[in-house]
């Protein structure tokens, strides 16, 4: 009963677990995107809102009550404000202009100033012009409320028009208007349904997972009733010795079928469990970078060049997920192709991902790089391997609770051979361990935080697929892990 229940229910439940994390995984997702698509495209809206506002001022302070009269008596005055309007003409800002209503029953308005750059677009002073979607333009004249409209249906189209009235007096002088350009956001957008189908594509190989646990279960129930069955008929056919070895042999054939479905779950085991710790680190960093878009928008503090800098941050997060899924999709085939790359490209991309986290737990990272060569391999993959050692430092500085905690990189060439290396202060590792940190399933952490896989994984990488040497040794302060290739 012991051993159907370890078997059965255990199984059951784990799987249960993991479908219920992953389901609340995306759903935390679902909440992060809306949330960065709201905040991204309200932080355009606002930058905008500052420029007209801006540009509102201008003119007011270099015209009397009425723009119209001003501008017609002093061409000079126009050509200065068109100038003005000029500087603001950017890939982003297409056309910026301002404009006014003649009569409020005419549908046309006329152009007062025109900051196009190119005089063959350029419109003439008091040029008419009846403009697409004209019911905007008389809501925003009439109701003297700023309004932002697509100007097309498509929804692929990245331009919006924005209208500013400036009002003197109470009364609607001019309209100042801007064609600007969503396509930072539309990336972004797209960027985020890339990563939101390859979460999909994860919740699928889950769901599938745990499917064939609830058939092993299923199987391994049958095998026990089955199992109940043999041991009554050998109990009762135990007087010949034939029919002993003949059950016997029954018994083996059946544990032999066990050990092979424990050893093809034990593998699909190594790739979730290897797959969950390689997207810990860029989910934690998608999630606090959108916290910080967040509160810097609530404060009014989200400018473009912040927003453009936070944005660029998810989009290599969301690159390394999408990467990381390949490559374990790949890690068992023998087509893989190798690729240019050196110690110091494979350290900077791996600490844009963990760089972060390292911050925020106060431990300094010293880099001493002197290894410049460059060698063919497969990058991902020992970035995948450096992400693990680099991880498993952090976490015993951690949980040893040790002062002045810190993480050492370095790399150097040794006759033919190039080598990075990791050093922690952690204390180091027990010598009657140190020589089994390498075999699958052996871990010095807790069963919630480790699962053993991730250091056999990594020698296995470096070893049978990229032909090199990890290996690990105690140093004064702490734990030594060094990687060799030899690509002479």
């Amino acid at each position: 009963m012991l051993n159907k229940f370890k078997v059965s229910n255990i199984f059951n439940l784990l799987a249960i677990v993991l479908v219920v994390l992953t389901f609340g995984i995306y759903n935390i997702f679902e909440e992060t995107k809306k949330s960065i698509i709201e905040t991204n495209k309200d932080s355009h809206i606002t930058y905008i809102d500052n420029v007209t506002k801006n540009i509102a001022t201008i003119v007011k302070e270099k015209t009397n009550n009425s723009i119209y009269t001003t501008l017609k008596q002093n061409a000079n005055l126009r050509d200065n404000l068109e100038q003005f309007l000029y500087f603001f003409i950017t890939d982003r800002y297409r056309y910026i202009y301002v404009v006014n209503k003649p009569t409020k029953d005419n549908s046309e308005f006329v152009f007062l100033l025109d900051g196009t750059k190119n005089t063959n677009e350029k419109s003439e002073f008091e040029e008419s012009f009846t403009p697409l979607n004209i019911e905007k333009w008389n809501d925003a004249y009439k109701n003297q409320k700023a309004l932002y409209f697509q100007q097309t249906s498509d929804v692929n189209d990245i331009w919006l028009t924005y209208l500013k009235p400036i009002v003197i007096n109470g009364k609607t002088e001019a309209l100042i208007v801007v064609d600007f350009s969503l396509k930072e956001h539309h990336q972004i957008v797209k960027s985020l349904l890339k990563l939101e189908d390859f979460f999909e594509i994860a919740i699928a190989f889950i769901l599938i997972v745990f499917f064939i646990i609830l058939l092993f279960s299923y199987i391994d129930s049958k095998r026990a009733k089955i199992n109940e069955k043999l041991y009554k008929e050998i109990s009762e056919f135990n007087l010949t010795l034939e029919q002993r070895i003949e059950d016997e042999v029954k018994k083996n054939r059946e544990k032999d079928k066990q050990m092979f479905q424990q050893n093809r779950l034990a593998q699909m085991g190594e790739m979730i469990g290897m797959i969950a710790h390689q997207w810990r680190q860029p989910l934690a960093a998608i999630s606090s970078t959108s916290s910080g878009m967040n509160l810097k928008a609530q404060l009014n503090k989200l400018d473009s060049s912040t927003a453009i800098e936070l944005t660029t941050k998810i989009n290599t997060y969301s690159k390394h997920l999408s990467e990381t899924i390949d490559d374990f999709r790949r890690f068992f085939q023998e087509d893989k192709e190798k690729s240019e790359t050196s110690y110091d490209a494979i350290i900077k991309n791996v600490l844009k991902i963990i760089d972060i986290s390292i911050q925020n737990n106060k431990i300094e990272l010293i880099e001493d790089y002197s290894c410049e060569d460059t060698f063919k391999t497969y990058p991902n993959e020992i970035m995948q391997v450096l992400l693990n050692l680099i991880k498993n430092a952090e976490d015993i500085l951690i949980e040893k609770k040790i002062e002045n905690p810190y993480i050492k990189i370095l790399t150097y060439k040794q006759n033919n051979d190039l080598i990075l290396e990791v050093h922690d202060n952690g204390g180091g590792i027990d010598e009657n361990i140190i020589d089994k940190i390498f075999i699958p399933y052996f871990s010095t952490k807790t069963k919630k935080d480790g699962t053993g896989l991730g250091l056999y994984m990594s020698k296995t990488i470096i070893e049978d697929h990229c032909f090199g040497k990890l290996s690990v040794s105690n140093g004064n302060d702490g734990a030594i892990f060094q990687i060799v290739l030899n690509y002479s």
